[in-house]
């Protein structure tokens, strides 16, 4: 879809007459009929008037390939409100969490070491016992 159709659709979804979305741009209808007939192109300060009226970003507008519109994507019922107190058990649980995981990191990493030192003491024969 181009910035052509894109402004028609976004100004339809708003219910706005070509002369509303004018006034709420500071420019003349005229110039919004060229925009949708694609005769020509708003300059970036019209743009970004744009994406913040329709509730868009200017990568939807500009790029051909998007299709979704990225902004309206996160709304108050996809939230969680928390206290400070549930925040801070939040990241005092992952900090000791971090701990164990890097401890246990840390456990594979070295547990070859006793294995090569034991062979090498065996190849040496500086192991008592062992001949």
């Amino acid at each position: 879809m181009i910035l052509a159709d894109k402004i028609i659709e976004e100004r339809k979804k708003n219910g706005w007459s070509q002369e509303e979305l004018a006034s709420k741009l500071g420019v003349s209808r005229q110039a919004v009929s060229k925009w949708e007939s694609a005769g020509s192109i708003p300059d970036l300060k019209r743009i970004l008037q744009m994406s913040e009226l329709f509730g868009v970003t200017t990568d939807y507008l500009l790029k051909d390939e998007i299709e979704e519109e990225p902004l309206n994507e996160y709304t108050e019922t996809n939230t969680i409100k928390v206290s400070m107190e549930e925040a801070n058990q939040y990241l005092d649980m992952k900090s000791k969490g971090s701990r164990i995981v890097a401890n246990a990191t840390s456990l594979c990493i070295l547990s070859p070491v006793p294995l090569i030192v034991l062979g090498t003491m065996a190849e040496d024969h500086t192991l008592v016992g062992f001949s």
